[in-house]
């Protein structure tokens, strides 16, 4: 007899991602420095399926220290 497999249900992130936007106004910076930073390896964002790059306010954090 087969017992059905449960999946567990993701959790949510308790971090929230933000946007480039937000991202260069928490850091003062503008969008071509964090693009920059990005290609450089400073800042590692995810993509949003549409594209949209999100970043984490913690890893943003760092950068401020």
């Amino acid at each position: 007899m087969n017992t059905p497999t449960t999946h567990p249900t993701p959790r949510p992130d308790p971090e929230p991602w933000i946007d480039t936007t937000a991202a260069c106004r928490h850091l003062s910076i503008s969008a071509p420095t964090i693009r920059r930073w990005i290609k450089a390896g400073r800042l590692t964002p995810k993509r949003t399926p549409t594209g949209e790059l999100r970043f984490r306010r913690s890893e943003l954090d760092t950068l401020l220290d």
